[in-house]
């Protein structure tokens, strides 16, 4: 996807509860008439708008312009599946970060001045690394989740890819992950999301037997 050099005008679609990453896919179900008329507008033109995370607050003004985090990911329309009352389901592909330098319309939907903000670039070596390390954490973390199959994209993903798509998968405060989004070294944010997975390992691995009903002391 082209993106212009300093700053250019972006729609933004608020979300409550929602950050979303560069580099991973996510299914919307649009339904209120400004993001109808949005999508509608991103088809017929150059189908990407941004995702950004509502403050805390947000239900006072929610019809209206609450405050966002200035920080959030371009998306593009991968799919769009318009359905007969105007609704729409879509598949959005992140791209890259942004940050809104201000808000320049409200109407028919929010639209702001943004500049777009990339991953700090680092040494393939260390990328490799981190990379490697990060996926053997996260097969050993499924080895402990009933029922998961094998994620075939751990074996495949980019640093950048497998980081946000651990993010975005794992439970973790709506305040955390917008913390994340916001680290501009990926392998600054790679060893934050390894240490989640660390910790929730070695808990996961302390109460195994205790879940199994087998003798702890086996272990």
């Amino acid at each position: 996807m082209f993106v212009p050099e300093g700053e250019f005008l972006l729609p933004i679609f608020p979300l409550p509860n929602l950050v979303f990453f560069p580099e991973t896919r996510l299914p919307l179900h649009i339904f209120e008439p400004r993001y109808r008329q949005m999508v509608a507008d991103a088809v017929e033109g150059e189908n990407r708008f941004g995702i950004v995370l509502l403050r805390s607050g947000w239900e006072a003004d929610y019809f209206g312009v609450p405050a966002v985090h200035p920080c959030g990911t371009i998306g593009t329309i991968e799919q769009a599946h318009p359905l007969d009352d105007g609704r729409y389901n879509i598949i959005v592909r992140g791209e890259v970060r942004f940050r809104i330098v201000g808000e320049v319309s409200s109407e028919p939907y929010r639209m702001a001045r943004v500049i777009a903000e990339p991953q700090l670039t680092r040494r393939a070596d260390d990328s490799y690394a981190q990379r490697q390390w990060l996926s053997d954490l996260s097969r050993q973390y499924l080895e402990y989740l009933p029922d998961q199959s094998s994620v075939p994209e751990i074996e495949t993903a980019g640093l950048e890819a497998l980081t946000n798509a651990l993010i975005m998968s794992l439970n973790l405060e709506i305040d955390e992950k917008q913390r994340l989004l916001e680290v501009d070294d990926i392998i600054a944010r790679a060893e934050d999301v390894g240490t989640e997975l660390k910790n929730r390992i070695e808990s996961l691995r302390f109460l195994a037997p205790f879940r199994r009903g087998l003798d702890p002391s086996r272990n």
